[in-house]
């Protein structure tokens, strides 16, 4: 039995608040001059500018996955930061992390993808 619209919308809220207080922190972490980020962006091969770059990623994109017409492209700018992660990730060989950072990737997709056929959904019936 397919799941209802309005679960898949209530599911991709819930997940979307709990996404956002987890980027929120992450992306908050990533602003102080003397961090373990700052050690780790810099072992990684980043300037240590790009932290912060990262976490000004993921505190707006964060919030915006709290505003419903922003979460779909949110959502999509934090998988594809996520990639990045993964990618940086698979070059130290940390698998339990890359597995954790594709997880956060997919559950971001899925908040997309049900955003957007929602935006869609809503379009065709006022076209209507």
């Amino acid at each position: 039995m397919p799941i209802s619209h309005r679960v898949r919308a209530v599911l991709a809220w819930l997940l979307g608040l709990y996404l956002a207080q987890l980027y929120l922190r992450m992306g908050w972490g990533k602003f102080g001059g003397d961090t373990a980020w700052t050690a780790a962006f810099t072992a990684w091969g980043y300037p240590a500018w790009f932290r912060v770059v990262v976490g000004m990623i993921e505190v707006g994109a964060g919030l915006a996955l709290l505003a419903p017409p922003l979460s779909s492209y949110a959502a999509l700018l934090l998988a594809a930061v996520m990639m990045g992660a993964w990618s940086t990730l698979a070059h130290d060989l940390r698998w339990r992390d890359m597995a954790e950072v594709a997880a956060y990737g997919i559950l971001l997709g899925w908040i997309a993808s049900v955003r957007w056929r929602a935006r869609l959904r809503r379009r065709q019936v006022i076209e209507a």
